[in-house]
């Protein structure tokens, strides 16, 4: 058995689904949050993991793991619809949807309920309030890093899992970053309790096309789950609404607070059926977040090292298909079956990261392209 320690920047989904893939073939690590906690932030409410994803994770988890993941993600109901504005149906589809293809189906997750179900059994091994500062590359033999609280850490292996605004990469690889879309997602958390939502809109996903832009709204219904392992989730229906800044009336470069994107969508909607425009009056104030949407070209070898990433640090992409944390979980798998060789002495280290780097470039140049496509059939054209 060869021995090292893999050290994890960031505890988003692809990072701990990292981390379990290490516990489970022995190999000892680290994963450090910038966050103070895992609840710190209450982004992403409905996270779709299509059969590639569940198969990653499948190979991440225990059984038991992955059973849990299971029971807690949302009830599927009725097959998906597109609809117009005016909630009349459409002939307009996106490839990432397989409703109607034989297989297994898409599993919707609570974004924050997925992290607990990642954190079960590696709790001591995840630090938080650890924003990384500087990285001290070695060579063949490992590398150092130092947080902005002062203390320093060393690893043989150095993986970044920091998301879209990675410090890993921005640091150790410069030329790889997502490029602006020139497109805006405003998604929110809406009480589907509310009288006023169409009930075509509450029977399962509902994905609205209008020109240059296309809302998706999911209603959440959860099951008891986990004896405690996992935080209850109450029942929502989940909105995300995609399109041009310039549709969308958000100027290039900026950022609206939520006050201004509540009046961005008032205007944009106004002609809506009421029962659709209700979905926005049922959202709570701070249930609603605004984010530029990035697309990375297709990620070009760097100089080999002992400094790696996974997920957005490297290939970001649109949500239009639904495919980033999918992609993330499938580097996640492939790091952790390299890592296990070289654990068990059939590679060394260095070959492990090679190998692994030539299977994340080619599995995110697919679904990078997919992504394309993908925004281009949601948000792309008219109606």
């Amino acid at each position: 058995m060869q021995e090292f320690q893999v050290a994890i920047i960031g505890a988003g989904l692809g990072g701990l689904c990292l981390a379990q893939g290490l516990k489970q073939h022995g190999i000892a690590f680290a994963v450090f949050e910038r966050d103070a906690a895992l609840d710190s932030r209450s982004q992403g409410y409905r996270i779709r993991i299509n059969p590639d994803g569940q198969a990653a994770l499948r190979r991440c988890l225990p059984p038991e793991l992955f059973a849990l993941f299971e029971a807690s993600c949302g009830a599927e109901l009725n097959p998906p619809q597109a609809l117009d504005v005016q909630l009349n149906g459409v002939a307009r589809w996106n490839d990432a949807w397989r409703s109607e293809e034989p297989g297994p189906a898409d599993l919707k997750a609570h974004r924050h309920t997925l992290r607990e179900v990642l954190m079960c059994g590696i709790a001591e091994h995840v630090h938080f309030n650890k924003e990384l500062r500087g990285v001290v590359r070695h060579g063949g033999d490992g590398v150092s890093f130092d947080f902005a609280d002062g203390t320093a850490y060393r690893a043989d292996l150095l993986v970044g899992a920091d998301g879209s605004n990675s410090r890993v990469a921005a640091q150790c690889f410069p030329t790889v970053h997502g490029l602006d879309a020139d497109v805006v997602c405003i998604y929110g958390k809406a009480d589907g309790a509310s009288l006023a939502i169409a009930d075509a809109l509450r029977g399962g996903t509902s994905v609205i096309f209008d020109s240059q832009l296309a809302m998706v709204i999911d209603p959440m219904r959860f099951s008891p789950a986990g004896n405690g392992a996992i935080s209850p989730v109450e029942d929502y229906l989940y909105w995300a609404l995609l399109g041009r800044r310039q549709r969308l009336g958000i100027s290039a470069g900026t950022m609206p607070r939520e006050a201004d994107a509540r009046r961005c969508i008032a205007d944009l909607s106004a002609g809506w059926a009421p029962g659709l425009r209700a979905v926005f009056a049922a959202t709570p104030p701070g249930m609603l977040t605004v984010l530029p949407v990035r697309q990375s070209p297709p990620p070009l070898a760097w100089p080999q090292g002992r400094v790696t990433a996974l997920g957005d640090a490297v290939h970001t992409m649109s949500p239009a298909s639904g495919l980033g944390c999918n992609t993330a979980f499938l580097d996640a798998a492939l790091l952790a079956t390299q890592l296990a060789g070289a654990a068990r002495g059939a590679v060394t280290l260095d070959q492990a990261v090679a190998t692994y780097e030539a299977g994340m470039r080619e599995q995110a140049a697919a679904a990078l392209q997919a992504s394309v496509r993908g925004a281009g059939q949601l948000y792309g054209g008219d109606i």
